[in-house]
């Protein structure tokens, strides 16, 4: 019974409590642009003005890191606001600017879960070599070292899952 308890103050803690935090702060200004973290492949379909060496044009089309990307910029030294900060200048105008800052966002978030995977998986691999070492013939502990290194195959399977999240997103956003 407490440990139903604790996992429901868990689920709640880690999803419904950031809601009620976010409320507590004013409201940010909306963002009208993004300063790109990955290079972003896009459709080469997608219209777009570039101010600077921001675009690799040939198969595919890819809008470069550390460039910023708007709808409105009107030429080279218009600026823009992201996260109630003037940035600028923006190098790329395009009307798919937010599916381009989407993508760039779901790819620093996958990036971000795959190594912390990985990181996870190396420590787990480690400490199941440890009980193989010292279980001195005990099945107990060898099999719980075997079990382990199948959790540790799980996270790697997972880590590269979570890499094929961005293309997926990409189909489904379109851009």
């Amino acid at each position: 019974m407490v440990k139903r308890i604790l996992i429901a103050l868990g689920i709640f803690a880690f999803i419904v409590l950031p809601f009620f935090v976010s409320a507590q702060f004013p409201k940010a200004e909306m963002s009208d642009c993004c300063k790109l973290n990955h290079d972003i492949e896009v459709s080469s379909a997608t219209t777009y003005k570039v101010f600077g060496a921001c675009v690799n044009v040939g198969p595919p089309l890819t809008f470069l890191e550390n460039c910023i990307v708007s709808e409105r910029a009107s030429g080279a030294g218009t600026t823009c606001t992201s996260k109630n900060q003037t940035i600028g200048p923006v190098n790329i105008s395009t009307p798919d600017w937010g599916g381009v800052c989407t993508m760039d966002t779901i790819c620093t978030v996958t990036d971000f879960i795959f190594w912390a995977f990985l990181a996870i998986v190396v420590i787990i691999g480690v400490y199941a070599g440890f009980m193989f070492m010292t279980a001195g013939g005990d099945p107990g502990k060898i099999e719980k070292a075997k079990s382990m290194i199948t959790y540790l195959v799980i996270g790697i399977v997972v880590a590269i899952a979570v890499k094929l999240i961005p293309a997926l997103a990409r189909a489904i956003i379109g851009v």
